[in-house]
Parts: structure tokens; C-alpha cells; sequence
């Protein structure tokens, strides 16, 4: 393989060399530009420093996971589905394959739902008060013959499925789970993954999870299980995305993400699971789209202290457990309701960054988001985004092409400084769950989001359309209408199953996870939750009766 540009001299070129030759054989990465200039697939030299350089796909993975990466498999296109009931979910499922979405790693299949906020939160569609958010901004879904109908014909062995919701998590892998066994599919061949955000330490998903302390213990119960029945599910991804939304700087956000994963790991621990075992299937959700060169360079002191802070502080030697998996989504509250056009704008250099920093998936928000739920027409234009990136800018033909920038390279030092003095922070402070109970961390990024506001408002920070370059002529924009009948059909569809199950067989299942729960909770038979979750999925229990179980044994926020 050409490399004019690595120094003949270089150990960690060599040793990228022997990599890719084991990974992809013969095969050549080199690609040419319109001018006809040759390009190899990376680039590399001395560090700043004079140390040897960092190559892709070697530790502390700063470059990248990859030794080749967008040239030989490209991102995920993981655009957020998820409106009204599963029959009109999986219409936009259609349309977004058909325009060549929806398209994971290796040819799979691939669906990023979102759910509406009652399912998000565990809650079925009869429960007192949430009527009004019954299929708006995300599906509702609450029984295992839900996704009998949203993936119905599907190879779940060819198809990854996203879950993107909060306290509902656990219930919700288990209704998937519970209708792939009744369509015949083996455990150990499924692949997706499980946002799990079943706590709330930044103050933005609202509604009820569960407390901190029983948040990781269902955290490493649905890790244990995973490991050994669902090993190719990702059981838990980090929002470094929402905690920015919340209002917090790209260096709290990457700290408060990692703290994340040390809490997990230190339950883990604490139930002689080994890291190792599990932080293989962890990874990140990343926020893209408000500073250029900063999230390139977020994204890269990620992964370092990623890398960093499982090999070193829990001793995990696998590869998989010290590559940080990033699933980047762009800025849901940078888009704006003022010149909604600008939003095509602000996604597109959002999403270019993201590839430039290496993400393994990417979703791009659309541009009338702040409107409504997307249009049809707002989603393939998000979709058309990716595609153009990937097609005609020639960002993919090279690994980590800003590597060795004196700005991205210094500015990537200076994030990971900060990322570790709040880490060590924290850990002054008794360590993240008593930074959560203490109230710390979510004072901490409510101060970062009132400066960011104030910036706003008094125009020291500019958003094009809102406080600079402003049109007071009415705009027109069509916006999307969820069937009004959504909640009247999902209430009477549970009603209906509620009527027609075997209900001393729920019943009895609902008990055992009960006794289930409260083992996990005294920290024996981890993974048994998970175990019984999926048994009671499959006995027609709802999403909400095993939320009621679980919140009564591992407690709820505060």
C-alpha cells in the first residue's frame, strides 16, 4: 500500500501496516481525486511533540477504532423513526429504505426508533394523565405483538434495532426480545442497541427513572444478561448528546459521560462482573453541530480517555472494551423555529464533523424539528445530508484527516486535561452517584446552560435568524399531523389485550420478576431481572405492569 507521506523510520506506521494487512488482506484503501492526486488512507508523521505519531486503530484509539475505516465500511445512517402506532411507524420504515436509508453495518438493515414520552418512561397508553403524548414525538409501544407488527417480515438477524428512550429501557428490550423468540429467532443472533437512560442526573429527559443507586444495579443486570444470552446488543449508550442539550460545555458533557461509565464499571465490580465482560458493548451518544474544530476534538479526547480509564483504573485488556463506540445525532436544540431553512444548514456541518471525527453511526436531526414531528420531506433531505457527504465530498477516503492539525491535535490535549480534573473531582466529591443525590452535576450544567442563555439573549453568542440577520415576514412551512386517533386506538388496543391474555400466566410472571428484582437488588443472581423481564414479556405482561415492579423495588428520582 502507498504511503509517501508516513516517514520510513516510523514503529507505529509499520505496526498500522501489519494491522490492515491482517484485517483486510490485499485489498487497496488508496482512492484519487478529481485532479487524478493519489490519497492514502491515512496520514501521519511526528507529533508536536516529536513522539512517534498515533496511527488509526491503535491505542489510546484518539484516530479512530479503525485501522481503515469509512473506506471500508461506512457509517451507519441511523435516522430517528417513530411516530403514532407501530402500522405508521413502519410506513416511514417503507419510505426510508426505499430512498436508501436505514442502512447499517455489513448490508443489515437498520432502524433508530424513537418512543413517545409515556413509553419512553415506562408507562402504557392507559395510564392516568398521558393521553395527550400518546404517539407524538415518538411510537407507542407497550406489548411484545407491538414489534410483531413494526418489524413484521423482517430478518432480525440482518436488522439492527435502535431503542432510543429513558426509564422504559429495560421493559423494552424485553418485549423485542420476547416477540424475536416468538418468531423463532436465536438471542445470540440479534443486534441492536439499548439507549438506556433509565436515570436523569442533567435535568433534561424529565419524567420519572429510577434512582441513581438502583439505576446501575439494572444496569449491570441487563449487561450480565446481554453478555451471555444477547451477545451482540449493546446494552447501554451514554448520552454525551442530551447532557449537551441539557445545557452543559463539550468538556463537562464528555466528563459526566465517562463518570457515567465509571459508576457502571464500579457496580460491575462491586458484583465481581469484570469490565471486560461488559464494556465491550458500551458506547456513546455525541452531540454535534455548535463548534466545529471543538467536536472533532471532543469526539477524539473521548476515546482517549475512554480508552485511558478502563485499561488503566479497571484494568481491562480487551480491545473491545477500550474503543469507544460513537453514535453522533446533531444538535436537536440548536435548530430553530426563526428561518427553519437554516437548520439544513447548521445539520450539514453538524454531520460533517461528525464524520471527520470518526463516528461509527450517525443520525441528522431534520430541519423542521423545532416546527413539529419531520415531515416526509424534511426526513429524506436529513437522509440526502448523509448520503451527499458520503458520496461527493471525499471526506471518506481518508482515516482522521485533521489528525496532526496543531489546532484539533492541541485542542484535543486540552479537553482530555479538563475531561480527568473533573473526573478526579468527582471522585472528591464520593463519586458520581453522590454527585447525582447531592444535586452537584445537574447545579453544574444548569449554571453552563443560564451563561449559554445569556449569551443568547444579550447577542455575545449569535444565532443566525434569532438575535443577527433577522426577517420579520411571515414564513410558511408545512408541518407534520399525527393521526389524532393514535391515543383513542393504543388505549383500547391495550384495554383489549389486557382482556384477551392468559392473566393468571401474566400474573405469575409478574411475581417471579418481583422476587427477581428484589435478588438483584441485595446483589445476587445478576441478571436475572433481564432473565424474567423477557419470561414475563412473553406472557403478555405490559410495558407498564414491569415498570411497576421495577420502580417499586429499585426506586424512582427524585
Amino acid at each position: 500500500m502507498a504511503s509517501s507521506n508516513i516517514h520510513a523510520g516510523d514503529r507505529a506506521y509499520a505496526k498500522w501496516q501489519q494491522a490492515v494487512s491482517a484485517r483486510y488482506a490485499d485489498r487497496s484503501f488508496v482512492a484519487h481525486n478529481r485532479s487524478g492526486v493519489a490519497l492514502d488512507p491515512v496520514y501521519s508523521g511526528l507529533d508536536r511533540h516529536g513522539r512517534e505519531a498515533e496511527m488509526p486503530g491503535q491505542y489510546p484509539y484518539t484516530r479512530g477504532i479503525y485501522p481503515i475505516h469509512y473506506q471500508y465500511q461506512p457509517w451507519m445512517d441511523l435516522q430517528i423513526i417513530g411516530y403514532g402506532l407501530p402500522a405508521q411507524t413502519r410506513e416511514r420504515m417503507d419510505l426510508l429504505l426505499q430512498e436508501g436509508g436505514s442502512k447499517g453495518y455489513f448490508d443489515r438493515e437498520a432502524y433508530n426508533f424513537i418512543f413517545d414520552m409515556p413509553t419512553s418512561m415506562g408507562y402504557d397508553p392507559d395510564y392516568p394523565g398521558v393521553r395527550g403524548s400518546i404517539g407524538d414525538c415518538g411510537i407507542s409501544v407497550c406489548k411484545a405483538s407491538d414489534y410483531e407488527i413494526l418489524l413484521a417480515g423482517k430478518n432480525l438477524e440482518r436488522t439492527t434495532v435502535s431503542m432510543v428512550l429513558n426509564a422504559g429501557s429495560p421493559g423494552m428490550l424485553a418485549l423485542y426480545l420476547a416477540a424475536a423468540k416468538r418468531r423463532g429467532f436465536a438471542f445470540d443472533k440479534l443486534g441492536g442497541n439499548l439507549t438506556n437512560y433509565i436515570w436523569d442526573f442533567f435535568g433534561h429527559s424529565g419524567g420519572t427513572n429510577f434512582s441513581p443507586r438502583g439505576s446501575y444495579r439494572l444496569i449491570a443486570d441487563i449487561a450480565a444478561y446481554c453478555a451471555e444470552h444477547v451477545p451482540l446488543w449493546n446494552t447501554l449508550t451514554i448520552s454525551e448528546h442530551n447532557i449537551c442539550e441539557a445545557g452543559a460545555d463539550n468538556v463537562q458533557a464528555v466528563a459526566y459521560a465517562i463518570a457515567a461509565i465509571v459508576a457502571v464499571n464500579e457496580e460491575c465490580v462491586k458484583l465481581d462482573i469484570h469490565p471486560d465482560k461488559v464494556a465491550p458493548r458500551f458506547g456513546f451518544h455525541v452531540r454535534y453541530g455548535e463548534n466545529f474544530f471543538e467536536e472533532v476534538a471532543k469526539t477524539r479526547a473521548l476515546r482517549r480517555v475512554y480508552a485511558k480509564v478502563n485499561k488503566e483504573r479497571f484494568g481491562c485488556t480487551r480491545s473491545g472494551s477500550l474503543q469507544a463506540r460513537i453514535h453522533a445525532q446533531t444538535a436537536g436544540s440548536l435548530l430553530t423555529a426563526q428561518q427553519p431553512l437554516n437548520n439544513l444548514v447548521r445539520n450539514a456541518y453538524g454531520a460533517l464533523a461528525a464524520v471527520l471525527s470518526g463516528v461509527n453511526g450517525m443520525t441528522i436531526n431534520a430541519y423542521d424539528e423545532a416546527l413539529g414531528l419531520p415531515t416526509e420531506e424534511a426526513v429524506t433531505l436529513s437522509l440526502r445530508t448523509s448520503q451527499i457527504i458520503a458520496e461527493e465530498t471525499g471526506a471518506v477516503h481518508v482515516s482522521d484527516p485533521l489528525g496532526g492539525s496543531f489546532y484539533v491535535e492541541s485542542l484535543t490535549d486540552e479537553i482530555e486535561r479538563r475531561v480527568f480534573d473533573i473526573l478526579a473531582d468527582i471522585d472528591n466529591r464520593g463519586g458520581l452517584i453522590a454527585c447525582i443525590e447531592s444535586g452537584w452535576i445537574k447545579n453544574q450544567i444548569s449554571a453552563a446552560a443560564y451563561r449559554w442563555r445569556q449569551e443568547i439573549e444579550s447577542g455575545a453568542r449569535t444565532m443566525v435568524g434569532v438575535n443577527k440577520y433577522t426577517n420579520d415576514e411571515p414564513e410558511q412551512f408545512a408541518v407534520f399531523q399525527p393521526d389524532p386517533e393514535a391515543a383513542r386506538i393504543a388505549i383500547a388496543e391495550v384495554e383489549r389485550h389486557r382482556r384477551e391474555r392468559d392473566n393468571p400466566r401474566c400474573s405469575a410472571a409478574l411475581e417471579n420478576l418481583r422476587r427477581a428484582a428484589v435478588d438483584v437488588s441485595d446483589g445476587r443472581a445478576i441478571g436475572s431481572v433481564m432473565a424474567n423481564l423477557v419470561a414475563a414479556a412473553d406472557a403478555d405482561a405490559t410495558l407498564g405492569e414491569m415498570q411497576t415492579v421495577l420502580h417499586e423495588v429499585f426506586g424512582r428520582n427524585k
